[in-house]
C-alpha cells in the first residue's frame, strides 16, 4: 500500500532522529535515578556504620566498667563478704577493655568499623566508708543466710519463754508497784503511830512529875494553914508586947523587967514561906505545861492526820494498781509446740495470774482509816482535857498562899487531875492500851514483813556477789598493745563517724551498776521484755536490723567464754580488740575490758530476768505476794550467778528450769544486737574494726565506677552532608572532618 505526502507521511530521516532523542532521555533519567540510589545507599551505609559504631562503643564502655569492677579485693571478700575495688589500676583496665572491644585491624581484614578511642576516663566513687553503701552490701551478703541462722540458732532456743517472761515482767511490775505503795503506806502509818507515842510520852513525862507535887501541896495544906495562923497569932502577941513596952518607956517606967516576959515570935516562917513558894512555882509550872500540852496536841493532830492521809493515798494507789491489773489482758504469745511444754506454760501463766490476784489482800478497807482518824481525834481531845485539868489545878494551887479552907477544893481538884492523868497515861503511854491496840492492828497486816526484811538482806548479800563477779571483769586492764589497738580503732571510728556525720548512740553501756537489787531486777525484767519483743519483731519482718545483727555475729569476732574463765582466774588473758569486735561494735567502750564487762553484765541481767520468773513460780508457796517477790529476787540473783559460772566453765546455759534448751554466748549477743544495735555509730565502729584489721582506709575503698569513652570512625561517603544534616537533627555525635565522633557513658556498682 502506498501513501502520498498528502497523507502526512514523514521523511525517513525524521523518523530516525525521533528514535535517537527518546533513547537519550531514558539514559539521563536512568543515570539520575541510579545516582540518587547510590547517594541514598551511601548515606544508609554510613548511617548503619554510625549506628553499629555507637552500639559497639556503648557495649565497650559497659564492658570496660564491668571489667574494672571485676578487679575486687579478694581478701576483703573472703573475710568479710564485702566487695571493694582492688588489684590493677582502674584506668588501665578500662582502657585495655575498650581497645580490646575495637574492630580488629590487620592484613586481609576489611575494616568496616575503624574505631579509634580518642579519650577515655573512669571515675570511682561510693566508698565503703559510707554507711549507706556499707549497709547495702551487708544486707546483700546476709539476705539468704540470716533468717536461717536466726530461726535455727536463736528462735528455736528461745521459743516458749517469751509469753511467760512477759507475764513475769508484768507480775513483777505490779508487785513492785504494790511494794513501793505498801511501804509508803506503812511508813505513813508508822509516822502517825510515832506521833501518837510521842505525844503520849511527852504529856506523861511533862505532867508526871507535877502529880507528886500537887499531892504534896494538897497533903501539906492543912498543916500549912495551922502553922501560918499560929505564926500570925504569935506576931500579934509580939506586936502587942512591943506596943506596951514602948508606952512604959515613954512613961519612964522600967522596961528591963518586961524583956523577960517577951512572947515567942513566929516559929514556922521558913516552912510557910517554902510552902507558899512551892505552891506558886507549881502553879506556874502547871499552867505552862498545860499550854505546852495544848500546843503539842495541836501539832500532833495536824501531823498525825497528814500521815494517815498519806497512808490512805498510798492505799488508794494500791487499789488502782489492782484494778489496772484486772483490766490488763493476759499475754498469749510464746507457747511451745509440745504437749508437756504447753502444759507447763499454762501452769506457769496461771501462777502469775494468781500472784497478781493475791495483791488484793494488801489493800485495806476504808473503815480502817476512818477508825484511825477517830482514834487520833480522840487522843487529841483527851490531851486537851488533861491540859485543861492541869491548868485548872495550877490556878487553884496559885490561890493557896494566904488562904484558908481550901483543903476540900484542893483534894477534889487533885483527884480529878490524878484521874485524868492516870487514864491518859494508861491509854497513851508507851505501853498504853490504845497504843498497844493500834500496834496490834498495824501488825495484823504486817505478819510477813519481818520475813520479807530477812529476804531483802539476803538479796543485798547476793547482789554484792554478782557485783564482785562483774567487777572482776571490769578490773582487767590489758596490755599496752591491747590499749594501743583500742586507741587506733577508736580513732578510725571517730574519723568514719565524722565522714558520715553520724549521730551519737542513744544508749551507752552502763559504767555503774545499781546498788539496789530490786532496781537492778526491774531493769533486767524491762530489758528482757524488750528483747522478747525485738526477737518476735525480727521474725515478723525487721529485716535490716536482723541482717546487720547476723553479719556482726557471723563475720566478726566475739570474746570466747573460755578467755573470760582465764581472766576470772587471774590469768594473763589477751584483750586484743580483734578478739572482741562484736562487743566493741555493740558498746563502744574505749578500753580493753569494758566492752566484755558490759556484754557479760547484760547477759547477767537477762539471766536474772529468767531466773526471777522461775523464782516467782518456785516461791509462790510463801503466800504473801511481797514476800514471794523478794524471795524470787534472791532466787533469781543466786541462780543467775550460777548461770554465769556455767557460761564461762562450760560455754552454755540451760535456758530455763522449765525449758531445757542450751543457749550459748552468741545467742545473747544476737539478742543484744537486735535490741540496741544498728545505729550509725554501730556502723562506724564496724567499719573501724575492719579497717584496723585490714589496714585499708575505706574512704578510698570504692564500690562504684562510672566510665566515659569518646571514639570515632571515618565516614566513607559525604561527611560534609552528614555534618549539615547534624545541624538539623541529632545524630548522637559530632562530625569532625571526615570522622564521626560519639561519647558513651556507663556505670556499675557492687550492689
Amino acid at each position: 500500500m502506498e501513501f502520498s505526502k498528502d497523507d502526512g507521511e514523514l521523511p525517513s530521516h525524521d523518523r530516525k532522529g525521533d528514535t535517537n532523542g527518546t533513547s537519550g532521555s531514558v539514559s539521563i533519567y536512568f543515570i539520575a535515578a541510579t545516582a540518587a540510589f547510590l547517594l541514598l545507599t551511601a548515606l544508609l551505609i554510613d548511617f548503619a556504620r554510625v549506628a553499629a559504631f555507637r552500639k559497639q562503643a556503648e557495649l565497650a564502655v559497659k564492658s570496660g566498667v564491668r571489667s574494672t569492677l571485676s578487679s575486687f579485693d579478694p581478701t576483703i571478700y573472703a573475710r568479710y563478704g564485702l566487695f571493694i575495688r582492688g588489684g590493677e589500676s582502674a584506668s588501665e583496665l578500662f582502657h585495655e577493655t575498650l581497645e580490646g572491644n575495637a574492630a580488629s585491624q590487620g592484613d586481609g581484614i576489611f575494616p568496616f568499623l575503624d574505631t579509634q578511642w580518642e579519650e577515655t576516663d573512669i571515675t570511682e566513687s561510693r566508698p565503703l566508708a559510707n554507711h549507706d553503701v556499707f549497709r547495702r552490701q551487708v544486707l546483700e551478703e546476709m539476705k539468704y543466710k540470716a533468717p536461717i541462722d536466726l530461726s535455727l540458732e536463736v528462735a528455736n532456743r528461745f521459743r516458749g519463754v517469751s509469753g511467760v517472761m512477759k507475764e513475769a515482767t508484768a507480775t513483777v511490775n505490779i508487785l513492785e508497784k504494790m511494794r513501793k505503795a505498801y511501804d509508803r503506806r506503812e511508813e505513813a502509818f508508822d509516822d502517825a503511830l510515832d506521833e501518837q507515842i510521842k505525844l503520849g510520852e511527852n504529856v506523861k513525862q511533862s505532867l508526871e512529875s507535877q502529880i507528886g507535887s500537887v499531892g504534896s501541896i494538897t497533903g501539906k495544906y492543912e498543916d500549912y494553914v495551922i502553922k501560918r495562923l499560929e505564926d500570925e497569932d504569935r506576931r500579934v502577941l509580939v506586936r502587942k508586947w512591943e506596943e506596951r513596952r514602948e508606952e512604959r518607956e515613954r512613961n519612964g517606967e522600967d522596961i528591963d523587967e518586961d524583956q523577960e516576959h517577951k512572947p515567942e515570935g513566929p516559929r514556922y516562917e521558913a516552912e510557910v514561906a517554902a510552902f507558899e513558894s512551892s505552891a506558886k512555882s507549881l502553879s506556874t509550872a502547871l499552867i505552862k505545861q498545860a499550854a505546852s500540852v495544848k500546843s503539842e496536841a495541836d501539832s500532833f493532830l495536824l501531823k498525825a492526820n497528814e500521815a494517815v492521809l498519806k497512808a490512805k493515798e498510798a492505799n488508794d494507789e494500791m487499789r488502782g494498781i489492782v484494778e489496772q491489773s484486772k483490766s490488763t489482758p493476759p499475754v498469749s504469745s510464746g507457747v511451745g509446740t509440745g504437749e508437756e511444754e504447753a502444759a507447763s506454760h499454762a501452769e506457769n501463766m496461771q501462777t502469775m495470774e494468781q500472784l497478781r490476784k493475791s495483791t488484793e489482800d494488801l489493800v485495806l478497807e476504808q473503815a480502817f482509816f476512818e477508825e484511825y482518824e477517830t482514834e487520833i481525834n480522840q487522843q487529841y481531845s483527851q490531851s486537851l482535857a488533861l491540859a485543861s485539868e492541869a491548868s485548872s489545878m495550877g490556878s487553884l494551887i496559885g490561890s493557896v498562899p494566904g488562904s484558908t479552907g481550901m483543903g476540900s477544893s484542893l483534894q477534889s481538884g487533885e483527884a480529878r487531875f490524878q484521874s485524868a492523868f492516870t487514864k491518859y497515861a494508861s491509854e497513851y503511854g508507851s505501853s498504853g492500851s490504845v497504843i498497844s491496840a493500834r500496834i496490834a492492828k498495824l501488825e495484823a497486816h504486817r505478819s510477813y514483813d519481818n520475813e520479807r526484811k530477812q529476804e531483802e538482806k539476803k538479796a543485798k548479800s547476793a547482789w554484792s556477789g554478782a557485783a564482785n563477779f562483774l567487777g572482776a571483769l571490769t578490773g582487767a586492764s590489758g596490755s599496752e598493745k591491747d590499749k594501743a589497738g583500742f586507741e587506733q580503732t577508736n580513732g578510725l571510728y571517730a574519723t568514719n563517724k565524722e565522714f558520715n556525720q553520724a549521730e551519737e548512740d542513744q544508749a551507752k553501756a552502763k559504767a555503774e551498776r545499781n546498788e539496789d537489787p530490786s532496781e537492778g531486777r526491774d531493769e533486767a525484767m524491762s530489758s528482757s521484755n524488750d528483747l522478747m519483743d525485738v526477737l518476735e519483731g525480727s521474725l515478723l519482718g525487721a529485716r535490716d536490723q536482723l541482717y546487720y545483727s547476723e553479719y556482726t555475729i557471723t563475720r566478726l569476732s566475739h570474746y570466747d567464754p573460755s578467755l573470760v574463765k582465764e581472766m576470772l582466774r587471774g590469768g594473763d588473758t589477751p584483750l586484743d580488740i580483734h578478739l572482741q569486735e562484736a562487743e566493741y561494735i555493740l558498746y563502744g567502750l574505749n578500753n580493753p575490758a569494758g566492752n566484755i564487762a558490759a556484754a557479760y553484765g547484760e547477759v547477767f541481767a537477762f539471766r536474772l530476768a529468767i531466773r526471777t520468773m522461775e523464782g516467782l513460780i518456785e516461791c509462790r508457796a510463801m503466800g504473801h505476794p511481797l514476800l514471794v517477790l523478794v524471795a524470787a529476787l534472791v532466787y533469781g540473783i543466786r541462780n543467775a550467778l550460777l548461770d554465769m559460772n556455767s557460761l564461762v566453765e562450760m560455754g552454755k546455759i540451760q535456758l530455763s528450769k522449765y525449758i531445757k534448751v542450751d543457749t550459748v554466748y552468741t545467742d545473747y549477743l544476737r539478742l543484744f544486737m537486735l535490741l540496741h544495735g544498728g545505729s550509725r555509730s554501730h556502723s562506724a565502729r564496724t567499719i573501724a574494726v575492719i579497717e584496723h584489721a585490714s589496714g585499708l582506709d575505706f574512704r578510698g575503698a570504692y564500690t562504684y565506677a562510672s566510665g566515659e569513652g569518646s571514639a570515632s570512625i571515618r565516614l566513607w561517603f559525604f561527611p560534609g552532608l552528614l555534618k549539615v544534616m547534624n545541624r538539623f537533627g541529632n545524630l548522637g555525635g559530632t562530625v569532625k572532618g571526615n570522622r564521626y565522633e560519639a561519647t558513651s557513658i556507663a556505670d556499675s556498682s557492687y550492689q
